[in-house]
Order: C-alpha cells, then sequence, then structure tokens
C-alpha cells in the first residue's frame, strides 16, 4: 500500500542466537528465548510495528516455513499461525504496516493482546 515495511520475519535454528544488535527490547527476548525454547527447536522472530516475538517451530514445520520465507509469503505463514505473519490480512491477501492497521492493545481479563481492523475493515486478532 505504502511501501513501508509490515514486519519482518527470521527463521531461527536452535543454533541461532535471537538477537545480535544491543536493542534492549531484543536482549530481553533473547534471555527469555534461551530460557524457555526447548533445545535444537527452531523459532521464528517476529517482529511487527506492535512488538516483536519469537514463535517456536515444530520440526514437521520446520521445512514449509523455510521455503516460506525464502519465498517472502506472509499468506504461507498466516496459514501456519497467525502469529507468524500477524501483519498479513488473508481477506485481502496483503500485508500492512501499523499506520495502516487500525490497531489497539486490549487487556479484557485473563486475555490481552492486539487487536485491529486492516484497511478495507477486515477484524483481527494480531497477537495474544
Amino acid at each position: 500500500m505504502c511501501g513501508g515495511p509490515a514486519g519482518r520475519v527470521k527463521f531461527l535454528t536452535s543454533a541461532d542466537a535471537v538477537s545480535e544488535d544491543g536493542a534492549p527490547s531484543l536482549q530481553a527476548l533473547a534471555e527469555l528465548d534461551v530460557m524457555y525454547r526447548p533445545m535444537r527447536q527452531a523459532a521464528l522472530l517476529v517482529e511487527t510495528f506492535f512488538g516483536v516475538a519469537t514463535n517456536p517451530v515444530s520440526s514437521e514445520r520446520m521445512e514449509w516455513v523455510s521455503y516460506a520465507i525464502a519465498d517472502r509469503d506472509a499468506a504461507a505463514l498466516y496459514r501456519m499461525g497467525y502469529a507468524y505473519a500477524p501483519f498479513h490480512c488473508p481477506e485481502c491477501a496483503a500485508c500492512y504496516c501499523g499506520e495502516h492497521w487500525d490497531w489497539r492493545e486490549f487487556d479484557d481479563g485473563p486475555f490481552s493482546g492486539v487487536e485491529g481492523h486492516c484497511p478495507d475493515g477486515h477484524f483481527h486478532v494480531l497477537a495474544y
């Protein structure tokens, strides 16, 4: 739509560190990732307009995830799990940056996250 980045997805093998730069949010995520990601499990590092997260990738999905990333196919990542490409709207078959999502953080009792509407008005939970 505007050409701005909607997000960035990086495939991490079990040998990869989450962060190689000094950004405080990525350093904190790296520490949590080391503590909670099981040994030898791959993960996706997903950077979006609303934050950064790591998502585990099961061994059954590793090949498909690597193909989707190599092909820059956000739709395929979204089909595997919306958290893999939360900036993608499947109804529009498009990815949008934070300037184009009408998004907000929510905290409804035990549930909190990010939800929003794409430019065409499709509602999505972007993160839990």
